[in-house]
């Protein structure tokens, strides 16, 4: 093994125990999270929009994760209207900073999908964005990053992907609050009829989406003839 993939290694066990060691393990208690929520809702709700926004807003993967998370501590529609503002703002950020500072940086990084997302945009507009984010081939904090580079406006951007993470955000906060219902892991918990209407959403998404997009393309098409 390469002596940096050791060290780095090394450096997360050190992490883990340290932070078994120290009783960290009491902040993955998901009922510490509603608790708190069910005794101050809005410092819970603004700390969770905070760190989502800023996690998003320094690409970093975690969407899915925080999207699921406000989920289980605020519900499905509290949980998702966080989630859709704090992304749709952090990603704002980030297209900011691409624009702005790291403009070569990403250009280099993402050369080959940069082509795809100008001929896109250039072809249809903030439709094209509205379709991406419902169908994520692009990791959304990817897509920040390339819309930084074209010449799409802010409010369109912000606009596109409020609208486009909808379905996303509804799905994935439902999952949670069906997560956040289960006490213990047996198979009655888990198998609940919510929670496989939840897993069978996320399964189905991609395939719905795709479907939803080509009708929305075919209207607009038709509209414009």
């Amino acid at each position: 093994m390469p002596i940096k993939k050791l060290l780095l290694a090394l450096f997360i066990a050190a992490m883990i125990i340290l932070y078994l060691a120290g009783g960290g393990e009491k902040y993955l208690d998901i009922h510490m999270y509603q608790d708190l929520y069910a005794a101050s809702p809005l410092s819970t709700a603004a700390v969770f929009f905070l760190v989502f926004m800023i996690g998003t807003a320094f690409s970093l993967p975690v969407t899915a994760v925080m999207a699921i998370s406000g989920g289980i501590v605020f519900g499905t529609l509290t949980g998702c209207v966080i989630s859709l503002l704090s992304s749709t703002l952090g990603g704002t950020i980030a297209l900011y900073s691409s624009r702005y500072l790291f403009h070569d940086l990403v250009s280099r990084r993402f050369a080959p999908q940069l082509d795809m997302v100008n001929k896109g945009v250039a072809n249809e507009g903030a439709f094209f964005l509205f379709g991406l984010r419902m169908i994520p081939v692009i990791p959304f904090w990817g897509l920040n990053l390339l819309m930084g580079l074209t010449t799409m406006k802010v409010p369109v951007f912000m606009t596109a992907t409020l609208l486009g993470m909808v379905p996303v955000m509804l799905i994935l906060s439902y999952t949670g609050n069906e997560l956040g219902e289960i006490e213990s892991f047996s198979v009655a918990e888990v198998f609940t009829p919510g929670l496989i209407l939840a897993m069978g959403l996320l399964a189905s998404f991609p395939i719905l989406a795709r479907l939803l997009v080509r009708l929305l393309r075919a209207r607009r098409k038709a509209g414009n003839e």
